[in-house]
């Protein structure tokens, strides 16, 4: 729980930078672009496309770094509601004090630069976090989104990607999701207030505080061209072996057994081909036509019951946070109630002061003397201090977190439970 909380403190130190990377002069941009580019921002954002180079350089970043949570920058370009991606780097992990802050905003400012100057994307769309069981909804992350939101230099088009570590390991498929900070809360962080009425009137609950947005990950023209283009031989000569290994979804060395299989194939059939590089063996290995179908063995690896999806582990970490955030929730009502019930007690005695001067004056009335004057609300306030209402964000945050946690079990668990049932079933008809 406490690594999950870890945010890098100077992420939003370039956006706030005297030398604005990001500033242009709108005129300098042709008319029939204008509407394109919507320099304005009249159009709001609605999806995120993210390049495959940046999706890569996410993932390795994260994994290289497991299970410490690392952020980096995001950049790319908005264009007619859709935040387009294209490049990312890394942070690297710093400590609290003023002289590492100061370096790494001279880290982010010059590694713009130096992008810029091989005319790459420098404008910076957003930045990226990596999580560990889903457990991101915390306060440094949404300060951090919210400067990036209201910052003059992404003009709002922001947006931040999540990427959960755990769970691509566990199930084999990239978990990469994209979030904003909702209006509801952009409003309530304006006006400073997120007491229980202030959450009733802008109808904000722990599910709509962050919105998320539909990610598309698609490589550039030139990519899928090149692909397009590659030489296949005939499909009489695939080795079906080799390519089931490499769809596994959950392998992550499926290189090395696509290599050893490469290896016993070239010794069994006395061939010449060289083992040096798993490329040049894999040519040899697939259809002769990009458009030419390629019938696909029986993949039965969903089936197999000794994948780590629901190890204990990964379970018992998970249960292990959700009693954290249970503590955590149950501390905040406490202290809630702890207030209600102060709030009510010096209301009462409000009211009883303010009925005893009204009877006082009633009886002076009744034996013909002149009433005392009322006495003002802000003289009472004077007298009976109420205490403001506690932030109700962290409730939310919990709220959220547990949310997230059980839906993540339950979508770990459930294809774990399917197979322990058709394994008992298959193993009573025997």
């Amino acid at each position: 729980m406490a690594e999950t909380k870890q945010q890098a403190k100077p992420m939003t130190a370039l956006l706030h930078d005297s030398d604005n990377l990001s500033a242009f002069d709108a005129s300098a941009i042709p008319r029939p672009l204008l509407s394109v580019l919507d320099v304005e921002k009249t159009t709001p954002l609605h999806s995120v496309k993210v390049d495959p180079l940046a999706v890569l350089k996410i993932v390795k970043h994260a994994r290289e770094s497991y299970p410490t949570p690392v952020n980096g920058q995001l950049l790319g370009l908005e264009v007619s509601g859709v935040l387009e991606v294209t490049n990312s780097f890394a942070v690297p992990t710093q400590s609290s004090s003023e002289d590492d802050d100061a370096s790494m905003t001279n880290y982010q400012v010059e590694m713009m630069q130096f992008l810029r100057e091989v005319n790459v994307d420098s404008n910076s769309v957003g930045w990226y976090q990596s999580t560990r069981l889903g457990d991101f909804m915390q306060q440094p992350l949404l300060d951090v989104q919210l400067s990036y939101q209201i910052s003059s230099a992404t003009s709002g088009a922001s947006v931040v990607l999540i990427h959960d570590t755990a769970k691509s390991e566990q199930a084999g498929n990239l978990s990469l999701r994209a979030f904003r900070l909702s209006p509801a809360y952009l409003a309530l962080t304006q006006a400073g207030k997120f007491t229980t009425r202030e959450l009733a009137e802008q109808r904000l609950t722990f599910g709509n505080i962050l919105e998320e947005l539909p990610i598309q990950i698609e490589s550039s023209k030139l990519s899928g061209v090149l692909l397009n283009e590659l030489q296949w031989p005939s499909g009489s000569d695939i080795n079906y072996e080799l390519l089931e290994s490499l769809q596994r979804p959950s392998s992550f060395n499926a290189k090395l057994r696509a290599k050893r299989l490469v290896d016993r194939s070239a010794v069994a059939d006395d061939t010449e081909a060289t083992n040096d590089s798993l490329d040049g063996n894999l040519s040899g290995l697939l259809p002769s036509r990009p458009t030419a179908y390629l019938p696909r063995p029986m993949c039965t690896n969903s089936l197999d019951l000794s994948q780590g999806q629901t190890g204990s582990g990964s379970l018992l970490r998970q249960m292990e946070a959700i009693g954290d955030l249970i503590d955590d929730h149950i501390h905040d009502a406490h202290h809630w109630m702890y207030w209600k019930r102060g709030e009510a007690r010096e209301k009462n005695r409000r009211q009883q002061y303010v009925q005893r001067q009204t009877q006082a004056n009633a009886a002076r009335v009744a034996q013909g003397k002149n009433p005392e004057p009322e006495v003002a609300e802000k003289e009472l306030d004077k007298m009976f201090k109420i205490s403001p209402e506690p932030s109700r964000l962290d409730a939310l945050l919990n709220t959220a977190n547990l949310n997230l946690l059980t839906k993540g079990i339950t979508q770990s668990c459930g294809p774990a439970l399917s197979k322990m049932f058709m394994a008992q079933g298959l193993h009573e008809s025997q």
